[in-house]
């Protein structure tokens, strides 16, 4: 599937997935934003734009990839917590209905 993207005036037509065509509108979106004043040579600015496109996706995908392991190591460290919990001796009580794990 081919998308055209838009940035200053400028027509870019990209080869895509077609669940990657509204991430790379977002992102020619983001980039038109910080490009605002830019002027140069036409040649320039085509790679200046897929080169600042290509960075953009990397950024957000490792962003995404982070997001990924930080819920990744939380849902471990919330299985170890509770392996941990079910691995202690159960709390026993004697028969003046004292907790043993607190007589010390």
């Amino acid at each position: 599937m081919q998308t055209v993207l838009h940035i200053l005036n400028e027509e870019f037509r990209l080869e895509c997935a077609p669940n990657e065509q509204r991430r790379l509108e977002d992102l020619a979106a983001a980039l038109e934003a910080r490009l605002a004043g830019f002027f140069g040579d036409a040649e320039g600015f085509r790679r200046l734009v897929l080169t600042a496109l290509s960075l953009l996706d990397e950024a957000q995908a490792t962003n995404a990839a982070l997001a990924r392991a930080r819920c990744e190591i939380e849902r471990l460290n919330d299985l170890v917590a509770e392996a941990g919990v079910a691995a202690a001796e159960p709390v026993a009580l004697d028969d003046r209905g004292r907790v043993n794990a607190l007589r010390a």
